[in-house]
């Protein structure tokens, strides 16, 4: 998609396909170029035929709707957000839309600066000087059992639980929504994708599609090689390239931003506070006898106990 002419720095292109294992497509993409950058948005429908696919496309559209009315803010990005969970939540009350729900990536471009909202393991990408990094981390089981060293990244490929999320909208009344925020440079190129496509692509071949073709090129290349590797789920792509003029501005909340050269995690409060994603460590992974311990002990009093009693009870009466 062109930008149009008051925002010639980006151009973007939006795709998704059903893949080559599945008859419906239940993912929804957006793209909405503005002046000042864009609103991009990409969701992975989960239930049924018709309400994965409903909860995907209600996402997209009320996250669009609330954005594009509001001025760019993080606030703003979440409050949409927490409007999509709650009209999705109300929808999937119905017997028919039991157990509805979706992921949500959304990318809102306010040059110079990116916005980045995110529920679920659908992912947003940042390809800055021919390097791809992940800017996002999945709400799945796996991919938290990897933060806590419980598992490796190969095995969290393979695992049967692999598709399992642990987050996403219109699941309950209430949302927990992962909120970052970028300082653009001139040539940054944005990735926006479902599983269909990060599940099956390795990162060296998602920064080669994007170093090497204009964002159309891209995106229709990105779900060519997912369906060459057998297409197993629906694959969605936004990519959002930014040129090489951008508005040198500032905004009320870009203090943070100025002052990382990489992504910055935002949490919400009275007052904003930061956390720079670059020094955030993971979690420790818990010991064996911190996890069993207390149950260990438990089953060993237990035994003692039941040791005592029987020896107690088991004694011949005397005549």
């Amino acid at each position: 998609m062109p930008a149009p002419e008051s925002a010639t720095a980006v151009v973007s292109a939006a795709r998704t396909d059903p893949g080559r294992k599945r008859a419906d497509n239940q993912d929804a993409v957006a793209q909405e170029l503005m002046p000042y950058g864009g609103i991009f948005v990409v969701a992975d429908g989960m239930g049924g035929h018709r309400t994965g696919a409903l909860a995907a496309q209600l996402a997209v559209e009320k996250i669009c709707e609330v954005l594009r009315a509001e001025k760019p803010l993080p606030k703003r990005l979440l409050e949409a957000f927490e409007v999509a969970n709650g009209v999705i939540y109300e929808a999937g009350q119905k017997p028919e839309s039991r157990g509805m729900g979706t992921t949500a990536t959304a990318l809102w471009l306010d040059l110079p600066y990116a916005l980045i909202a995110h529920v679920g393991d659908s992912r947003a990408y940042l390809l800055r000087k021919g390097q791809l990094s992940q800017l996002t981390q999945d709400h799945s089981w796996v991919a938290e059992r990897v933060r806590q060293g419980l598992l490796t990244e190969e095995e969290a490929k393979h695992h049967r639980w692999r598709n399992v999320i642990t987050n996403a909208l219109g699941s309950f009344p209430e949302v927990r929504v992962d909120l970052l925020g970028v300082k653009v440079e001139p040539g940054d190129i944005f990735l926006l994708c479902s599983d269909g496509l990060s599940g099956v692509l390795e990162d060296r071949v998602l920064a080669e599609m994007l170093r090497n073709h204009p964002p159309d090129e891209a995106a229709e290349r990105l779900i060519q090689l997912a369906n060459e590797w057998g297409g197993p789920d629906n694959i969605s792509v936004v990519v959002v390239a930014v040129g090489d003029h951008i508005p040198n501005l500032t905004r009320t909340y870009s203090p943070p931003l100025e002052g990382s050269a990489g992504p910055v995690r935002l949490q919400l409060g009275e007052a904003m506070e930061v956390v720079s994603t670059q020094v955030t460590e993971p979690p420790r992974p818990r010991s064996f006898w911190e996890r069993w311990g207390n149950l260990i002990l438990l089953a060993l009093w237990l035994v003692t106990l039941g040791y005592v009693l029987f020896s107690q009870f088991s004694r011949p009466l005397s005549p």
